[in-house]
């Protein structure tokens, strides 16, 4: 008897022959999760399916996907269910749920005669690719891509069968066929949507599969769309499990900070690394930094695996970036972008100067460069500024840069369990001329 991990394991590698060199595809598994990235600007040519529950392979997984910047669906399934509502968060839309569904074929039962007028033909030119690719945008109203990113690989590999059904000639509707052993995975049974209802879904279907019965294949394996799903019902198909359905359709909601490194003169900024725990965490007990930041006090080794976890989720999620600030080889501080709306091109910026450099003017002087670099390389419109309304030196440090106190949100934020007002300052790219 197969097992569900063995009908995954065979379903999503079967198309691994895509990534074939020149195609443009990447392709992956691992964790129980699987991947296909096109770059094509639709959702349908990158997918990711997830059967884990860990948060963290989830985020490892999603990471190429916001690397490349590029719609995709995701599906979600057994134990990987639990991530609903992180992707709800993320700005996912669900699309409800599909099933995956098999067949067993038998020569004695799977047997088809196709009706009059009808040819079945295994595709043999790329002109013929061609057509299954325009009937398949036609019938899941997909619009075809122009930017060339990806390039089916022809001719196919040897474990692909693709066919294109004919009524007196015009190319009606076209399947795929993947064998892996003695397994068969399908994909794209699509019809030509002015002749939707007509049957000729089921003539293509029932020929391949006594096709492949009689060629001595096992099992079909399959994820049907929703209408497709009354379909496959009809002929047999039989549901092993429904997946979610999620897309991410914008590539805007995955807008990324991707400078891990930048230098600003004599300043550095780089990422937060396990290295740096024992150099780090003497700064961190400085009780000045936990009076405003509510950071643990006393500062241990567990907090600073929690805060670096923490950056590392704000960089993979979008939400924003920390950084560690060097002058001269020599840490002096810690600025980072948090709370940041791709939509409407806003962050807000957080700060702190370690002892060996309060009152030197640090902050300020990187402040000011940071927000420079922001607005040119990431198209900002507003930068923000929220420090306690009794944080003198952040405040000071706010106006030296050139930001604006637009005013004060009353019990606004929570410091290690009192309510606090915070001063608000901005900063927007016409202030720069200033």
């Amino acid at each position: 008897m197969i097992s569900i991990a063995e009908i995954r394991d065979h379903f999503h590698r079967s198309i691994e022959y895509l990534a074939s060199p020149g195609t443009g595809m990447r392709v992956g598994h691992a964790d129980n999760c699987y991947w296909s990235i096109t770059g094509l600007e639709s959702p349908f040519a990158n997918r990711l399916a997830v059967y884990n529950e860990d948060p963290e392979v989830l985020e490892k997984v999603l990471q190429p996907f916001h690397e490349a910047n590029v719609p995709h669906s995701l599906k979600l399934g057994g134990a990987g269910l639990v991530h609903a509502g992180a992707l709800i968060s993320k700005g996912y839309s669900s699309e409800g749920t599909t099933p995956v569904m098999f067949y067993t074929l038998g020569p004695e039962h799977d047997e088809h005669q196709l009706r009059s007028g009808l040819v079945v033909k295994e595709i043999e030119t790329r002109e013929e690719l061609q057509l299954c690719k325009e009937i398949i945008n036609d019938s899941f109203q997909r619009a075809a891509d122009t930017a060339e990113k990806y390039e089916d690989p022809f001719p196919e590999d040897a474990s692909s069968h693709r066919y294109l059904l004919l009524d007196g000639g015009v190319p009606m509707c076209t399947t795929q066929f993947i064998r892996t052993g003695t397994f068969i995975s399908c994909f794209a049974t699509a019809t030509m949507t002015e002749h939707q209802k007509k049957g000729y879904g089921e003539e293509l279907m029932r020929w391949a599969m006594a096709k492949h019965a009689a060629e001595g294949d096992g099992v079909i394996l399959l994820h049907a769309s929703v209408p497709g799903q009354f379909l496959f019902s009809k002929i047999g198909f039989e549901v092993v499990e429904y997946l979610q359905d999620w897309h991410m359709n914008t590539p805007q909601r995955m807008s990324r900070f991707t400078h891990e490194e930048l230098t600003f003169g004599q300043f550095k900024l780089r990422q937060v690394q396990e290295s740096d725990q024992e150099s780090l965490i003497p700064h961190y007990n400085d009780e000045l930094i936990a009076q405003w930041l509510g950071i643990p006090h006393p500062y241990t080794a567990e907090a600073f695996g929690v805060h670096l976890k923490r950056s590392r989720g704000w960089k993979t999620s979008g939400f924003g970036i920390d950084w560690l600030i060097e002058q001269n080889g020599v840490p002096v501080g810690n600025i980072g972008c948090h709370h940041t709306d791709w939509k409407y091109k806003r962050t807000e910026i957080g700060y702190l100067a370690f002892a060996n450099s309060r009152g030197t003017g640090v902050i300020p002087i990187v402040l000011r460069q940071l927000v420079e670099f922001l607005f040119a390389e990431y198209g900002f419109e507003r930068i923000e500024v929220r420090t306690d309304v009794m944080n003198q030196s952040s405040r000071r440090a706010a106006e030296k840069a050139g930001f604006t106190l637009e005013g004060e949100l009353r019990r606004n934020f929570l410091n290690k369990g009192e309510v606090t007002d915070d001063a608000i300052f901005s900063i927007i790219q016409s202030d720069l001329t200033r």
